[in-house]
C-alpha cells in the first residue's frame, strides 16, 4: 500500500484481477467418444435449419471459444440437431462454419420436447479436419432451453428441472416480443471446447 497525497487515504497499488470471459458461464463441450460422430452431408450446411417447418422462430447464435485461452476457435464446424416442434418425430439438422470471431449463427424454430424431457438442442463442434488442414476433433454436449420458455411453448406436460450437467448448458433465451413469445426468440450460448 501507499499514501496518497492529499489526505493521507490508503491506496492499494497492486492491479485488479479481471475474469477471462464476461457474462454467463460458458457451457462447457466436452470431447465426443470416438466413432459417434455422424457423417455431415455438404446439404446441411445451412444457416437455416427448419426450413418451411412451422414454429416458434428461433434465431440461434453460438460463440466457439478454446477452454483454456478463451480465444475465438475459428473454422470450426458447428452442428445442431433438435426434434421438430409439432407433427411426426422429426429431428432437424444444420451446420454452419465459424467466423474469425468463432460466431455461427442458425435460423430454427423452437425445439419440441421427447418424453417429458428437457427441451435441448444436441451441438457438435468440429475442429480441424478438411477446413483447418488436419484430422477433425469433435467436443459434443446438449444446450438446454430455460423451461420457463419452453413450458409456454411447447404442448404437453412440464418437462424435468433443468439439469446441471457436466456436459453442455444452458441457452440464454429472449423473446422478440415480451407480450408474445410466438413472434420469435433469440438465443446466444457461448460454449468451449479443448482441455
Amino acid at each position: 500500500m501507499r499514501i496518497e497525497d492529499s489526505g493521507g487515504t490508503p491506496v492499494i497499488s497492486r492491479p485488479v484481477p479481471r475474469p477471462a470471459h464476461r457474462g454467463p458461464q460458458p457451457a462447457h463441450l466436452p470431447p465426443a467418444p470416438s466413432g459417434s460422430a455422424a457423417d455431415l452431408p455438404l446439404e446441411l450446411v445451412r444457416r437455416d435449419i427448419a426450413g418451411d417447418r412451422p414454429g416458434v422462430p428461433l434465431m440461434l447464435r453460438i460463440r466457439v471459444l478454446n477452454a483454456a485461452s478463451y480465444l475465438p476457435v475459428t473454422a470450426a464446424v458447428v452442428d445442431l440437431r433438435h426434434p421438430a416442434p409439432t407433427g411426426p418425430p422429426t429431428e432437424l439438422r444444420g451446420a454452419q462454419v465459424t467466423d474469425a470471431e468463432g460466431y455461427a449463427e442458425f435460423r430454427t424454430v423452437h425445439p419440441g420436447r421427447i418424453d417429458g424431457a428437457a427441451v435441448r438442442i444436441d451441438a457438435s463442434v468440429h475442429v480441424g479436419g478438411i477446413l483447418a488442414g488436419g484430422r477433425a476433433v469433435t467436443y459434443a454436449g446438449p444446450l438446454f432451453v430455460p423451461e420457463q420458455i419452453a413450458a409456454e411453448i411447447v404442448p404437453g406436460p412440464a418437462g424435468t428441472p433443468d439439469p446441471c450437467p457436466a456436459a453442455g448448458g444452458p441457452l440464454t433465451v429472449v423473446p422478440r416480443d415480451r407480450f408474445d413469445l410466438t413472434a420469435g426468440l433469440l438465443a446466444t450460448v457461448t460454449v468451449t471446447v479443448g482441455d
